[in-house]
């Protein structure tokens, strides 16, 4: 009787044991790398936490935006990518700990959990985000410029910044490297003003800019207190 009683408790024992086992195996992993536990922060939120000193994001965050920013081109540091989460509304640029591979027109989610939010030479950023907190979530998507003016940009500029606008109404352009893009070309209108930014080894640094370009869209991004605009290509003026 105690032997049969026994193996009775010894079976239930093993059951429960093999059920928590079970269990246990069937839990997902979470973080990055696993289903993704971070509640949707909008990017305009994120940007408010920064008001003057480096600082970090809440946990439990993530972002999401469609990538304006070309990295096939040079014109941008390999490691740095700008998201703008829709149609006129707000961008940031995200600076990852190693080049990335994200193209332009892919929708990504950030997680931002703990992650520095501080200015670069007057370009705010989310800094040193670890590759693997990034996520493609779809490919050839697009956002539509922001169509203004120099005056306007001028105006707008800081609640502008990492987003895609288009210039329109330009009547001089000038500056660069011998008519080139390389260096800095002044876009001018009404006695206003705006800088376009070319990095020497962009792969068109060394294309002549138009000499009444009609249009030129690009992503506004400061250097210091200089308000620049950044092209993605030479097609982004014509």
């Amino acid at each position: 009787m105690n032997t049969q009683r026994s193996n009775q408790l010894l079976v239930l024992a093993l059951g429960v044991l093999l059920s928590g086992f079970s269990t246990a195996c069937n839990k997902q992993p979470i973080g990055p790398n696993g289903p993704d536990p971070a509640t949707l922060m909008n990017t305009a939120e994120l940007r408010t936490l920064f008001t003057g000193s480096t600082t970090s994001a809440p946990g439990g965050r993530k972002i999401t935006g469609i990538v304006i920013s070309d990295r096939t081109t040079g014109n941008l540091n390999g490691q740095n990518i700008y998201l703008q989460q829709g149609n006129d509304k707000a961008g940031i640029c995200v600076r990852f700990t190693a080049a990335h591979g994200f193209n332009l027109g892919d929708s990504i989610d950030v997680e931002v959990s703990g992650q520095e939010i501080s200015e670069y030479r007057g370009l705010l950023q989310v800094n040193n985000v670890p590759l693997s907190y990034a996520n493609l979530v779809a490919s050839g998507k697009s956002i539509s410029p922001r169509v203004a003016s120099i005056a306007d940009i001028n105006t707008n500029y800081e609640s502008w910044e990492s987003t895609l606008v288009q210039v329109t109404g330009i009547t001089s352009i000038t500056g660069g490297t011998s008519g080139t893009w390389s260096g800095s070309v002044t876009i001018s209108n009404a006695g206003n003003s705006l800088v376009i930014f070319t990095s020497s080894f962009a792969g068109f640094a060394s294309t002549l800019y138009p000499s009444s370009p009609q249009r030129i869209t690009g992503i506004l991004t400061p250097f210091n207190t200089t308000k620049q605009l950044a092209l993605r290509s030479a097609a982004d003026a014509n």
